[in-house]
């Protein structure tokens, strides 16, 4: 115990043992909760005697560190105002974006522009100190009329990055405690049009099939493997990426399937966990030949990954290619409500998979389990618009109930 934390505890505070951080257990079998921190040169303490339960000390103690921390970030000099903190906080990402140029998938500068108009609409708060600004002055932002009018994801975005100004001054921690836009999302407007899921139907990929393949179904570049695999497979780009020889189990006729375990981060170009953390199976038994096929073609060019690196896949050029792949077989995209056409990107191709799945009958809680989804709502987002042709004539599914009557 140090010497400061000794003279905060008198022995009239009859403490029998140390049991976390800053909680002590009394004699009287009681908690005692002090937290101490040096603000301005000074030793600072909050202490609390004769707390009944352990969870109520927590909380205290909680409560001690968010006190102590603004008092702390009250007393900072003036970097600590928002508008030269938000500076570093700009310089920071301009220094990412620099440092990236000689990675195989250098940042863009999109970041750095969305971070710099972000600030336009905390000017409000430039002269404050960090710790002067509250919840109350980020929702007050969020409802003036300039920011209320811009649509839902330039609003999502510059949160993000206010939300990270903070964290980044801060520091991780403090930021759980202090951070006034934390757990501060935007929500939805009722009139703003919803995410529209592009289902590249099997009609449509057939044609970019027979086109991108030979008639002994070779491949005729280097496209045509991956878009056939995710389309009838679902799994995610960098799921595919990081799949290795090892996670395809091809040896049984009857039960072919791949094991998903790992995803490849695109931004810290590192294999990591899938994104629910989650191991899956996926079964691939329709397209056991084709794979079969596949692995022979590819054994000499990789051994380790099921798929061969490539460069301009990993660079993210896999969403041109597969608008490009739906341009040449004439594919119309759909347009929405302000006569934006939508097309699909590679991500369509796993949302495709779950709705070849779900309408041809296949439960949800398969699909769920299939594509590597915690729950249903989930799922769901993942769900196109049915047209009136794929419902046309799902009352006989139904089997009404008709009476044979005998006639007289």
């Amino acid at each position: 115990m140090s010497e400061e934390k000794e003279k905060s505890i008198s022995h009239h505070d009859m403490v029998k043992e140390k049991l976390e951080e800053n909680i002590f257990r009394m004699a009287n079998g009681r908690f005692m909760v002090v937290v101490q921190k040096r603000i301005n040169g000074k030793i600072k303490t909050k202490k609390k005697r004769n707390i009944k339960l352990i969870q109520e000390a927590r909380q205290i103690r909680k409560g001690f560190i968010y006190q102590l921390s603004q008092d702390d970030l009250k007393h900072r000099d003036g970097q600590f105002k928002w508008d030269v903190a938000y500076k570093k906080y700009v310089s920071h990402i301009r220094q990412k974006i620099d440092d990236s140029q000689t990675s195989h998938k250098p940042m863009g500068e999109g970041s750095f522009e969305t971070a710099i108009a972000a600030y336009k609409y905390t000017k409000q708060w430039e002269k404050l100190f960090i710790g002067q600004i509250s919840p109350s002055h980020v929702h007050s932002m969020m409802n003036r009329p300039e920011f209320k009018c811009l649509t839902y994801g330039v609003k999502k975005h510059y949160m993000r990055h206010i939300r990270l100004a903070f964290k980044f001054i801060m520091g991780p921690m403090a930021s759980l405690y202090l951070n006034p836009a934390h757990n501060v999302y935007i929500p939805r407007n009722k009139d703003e049009e919803p995410h529209q899921v592009q289902w590249i139907r099997p009609e449509v990929m057939e044609k970019i099939i027979d086109l991108y393949h030979d008639k002994d179904m070779n491949p005729l570049n280097k496209w045509a493997s991956l878009f056939y695999f995710a389309y009838y497979t679902g799994m995610r780009s960098g799921e595919i990426f990081s799949l290795t020889a090892d996670d395809v189990h091809l040896e049984n006729p009857e039960n072919s399937y791949v094991v998903v375990k790992t995803t490849y981060n695109w931004k810290t170009e590192k294999i990591t966990p899938t994104k629910s953390g989650q191991q899956r199976v996926v079964d691939v038994t329709a397209i056991r030949k084709y794979l079969l096929a596949h692995r022979l073609r590819t054994k000499a060019v990789e051994k380790e990954f099921f798929f061969p690196r490539d460069r301009e896949w990993k660079s993210g050029k896999a969403a041109q290619a597969v608008r490009a792949a739906l341009k040449e077989v004439g594919y119309t995209p759909e347009k929405n409500a302000k006569g934006k056409e939508l097309w699909p990107n590679f991500h369509s191709l796993r949302a495709s998979y779950i709705m070849n799945l779900l309408t041809a009958g296949v439960p949800h809680l398969t699909v769920q389990q299939l594509v590597g989804h915690a729950d249903y709502a989930t799922l769901k987002h993942y769900t196109a618009k049915l047209k009136p042709e794929d419902i046309k004539g799902v009352s006989h599914k139904l089997r009404p109930h008709t009476k044979n009557r005998k006639s007289g």
